[in-house]
C-alpha cells in the first residue's frame, strides 16, 4: 500500500523480492519522514522498554543481497526464485502440514523427492537471511538478541501517525485563523509550527 501510494510500480508490487521491497520501503520512508527512526522495543529478558534510534542509511546498508545460486542436492541443480510477499501470504494461508510443499512448489517448481529436504532447508535459510534484524542489548538485565523489523507494518504505522498529526494541525489552524486546508498546507513546516504555537497557546 505504501509503495503503491508512492507511485512505485503497479499491481506487481507484491511480487517484488522481499529485499527489493524493503529497500523501496526504507527509501520511501526516508523521503517522507527523514533519516532518523525511533523505536521502543520491550526487552526479551526483563520486559524493560528500550528506546532505540536508528539510521535509515544504516538499515539500507544492512539489507541482505539475495542469493541467486541454485541448490545442489541429490545430483540435481535446482533454481530457486526470490521469496515475495505473495509467497509469504500463500504459505501462511496453507495448512501447517502442507506449508513446506506449497512454498517449495512456488519457488522451485517440481522437485525430486530426494532433493526436497535440501531445498526446504535452503528456502528456510534464505527466508531468514532476507529478514532485516537489529542487534539489541538491554542495559538493565544484559540480555542480547536480534530484533526482527516488520518494515511494512512499521512504515505504515509511522505514515499513518504523521498523516493524523497533519490533519490535527490543519484543524487547529482552521479553527484559530479561518484558513482553508490548502492555505495551511501551503505554509512551510517552520511557519506552520510557529502559527500552531500561537493557536494552541490561546
Amino acid at each position: 500500500m505504501v509503495l503503491w501510494a508512492a507511485g512505485l510500480g503497479g499491481g506487481d508490487l507484491a511480487d517484488w523480492p522481499l529485499e527489493r521491497r524493503d529497500r523501496a520501503l526504507l527509501e520511501t520512508r526516508r523521503a517522507l519522514l527523514g533519516e532518523r527512526l525511533a523505536l521502543a522495543v520491550p526487552c526479551e529478558g526483563c520486559d524493560a522498554e528500550l528506546e532505540i534510534d536508528l539510521s535509515v542509511s544504516d538499515l539500507l546498508a544492512g539489507l541482505p543481497v539475495p542469493s541467486g545460486a541454485p541448490v545442489q542436492a541429490a545430483g540435481h541443480e535446482i533454481a530457486l526464485r526470490p521469496l515475495t510477499s505473495v509467497d509469504l501470504a500463500a504459505m501462511v494461508a496453507a495448512p501447517e502440514d502442507t506449508a513446506a510443499d506449497v512454498i517449495r512448489a512456488r519457488l522451485a517448481g517440481p522437485v525430486p523427492e530426494a532433493a526436497r529436504a535440501a531445498v526446504d532447508a535452503e528456502i528456510e535459510r534464505r527466508a531468514g537471511a532476507a529478514e532485516l534484524k537489529v542487534r539489541l542489548s538491554c542495559p538493565d538485565c544484559g540480555a542480547d538478541w536480534a530484533e526482527p523489523l516488520d518494515l511494512p507494518g512499521l512504515v505504515w504505522t509511522e505514515i499513518e501517525a504523521a498523516a493524523r498529526r497533519l490533519l490535527e494541525e490543519v484543524a487547529d489552524l482552521a479553527r484559530a485563523f479561518g484558513w482553508s486546508e490548502p492555505q495551511v498546507l501551503a505554509l512551510s513546516p517552520a511557519r506552520r509550527a510557529a502559527y500552531l504555537s500561537l493557536a494552541r497557546a490561546a
